[in-house]
């Protein structure tokens, strides 16, 4: 079984969202290997000088125990364009750090900066980001996305977006769209607007 990942966003040394890291560690765990509470992510969040300031991202392998915690300063990176591509039979409900699956569909962007996931006709996320659409009132995010991200947990908690069965023939009722992560919010995102999503491609025989 490939291990497990979990990228916490650290502003001058202080973790983001651990709580709900955590819940997500405890659940995977759990689910995967029939134990929960055996692995305190705040016992191993301990950057060094360099790594105390500004935001940074933290890395955490893990599998029945912590195999590795990495350090990197983090930069968002500007998205302007979205290939839709079909992938009716992808699961990634947990959080591994195997990713081919992902890194294949990433390959298929063409001339945009990333993906966005079509699963049996329904919009689900980038191949590292949930999405949330803007329909000139509120923000809405996919009902069903391949992972949910502890920032789309967050926000759904609080009222801030909203939850929906979203389509690809639904996508022209938003003007925009923006990404979210455990590193990124919506209001730090680069906006997309929705006529930069390209459509699926045609398949040819």
């Amino acid at each position: 079984m490939s291990l497990l990942l979990e990228t916490i966003r650290l502003d001058d040394g202080v973790p983001s969202l651990l709580a709900l890291h955590q819940e997500r560690v405890d659940r995977s765990l759990r689910d995967l290997f029939g134990h929960a509470g055996i692995l305190n992510l705040k016992n191993f969040i301990n950057p060094p000088d360099e790594f105390r300031k500004g935001t940074v991202k933290c890395r955490i392998l893990y599998g029945k125990y912590v195999e590795k915690v990495e350090y990197s300063v983090y930069h968002i990176n500007p998205l302007k364009s979205l290939q839709m591509v079909e992938a009716d039979t992808i699961i990634y409900n947990y959080k591994f750090a195997d990713r081919r699956h992902l890194e294949l569909l990433y390959g298929l962007r063409g001339d945009c900066d990333d993906v966005l996931i079509i699963k049996n006709g329904l919009v689900t996320d980038t191949t590292y980001a949930n999405v949330a659409f803007y329909d000139g009132s509120c923000w809405v995010t996919p009902e069903k996305p391949l992972l949910e991200g502890v920032r789309r947990r967050s926000y759904i908690e609080r009222g801030i977006i909203y939850t929906s069965r979203i389509t690809v023939g639904d996508l022209k009722f938003f003007s925009e769209l923006r990404l979210m992560n455990a590193m990124i919010s919506l209001e730090e995102s680069p906006s997309i607007p929705v006529s930069c999503i390209l459509p699926i491609p045609v398949k040819r025989n």
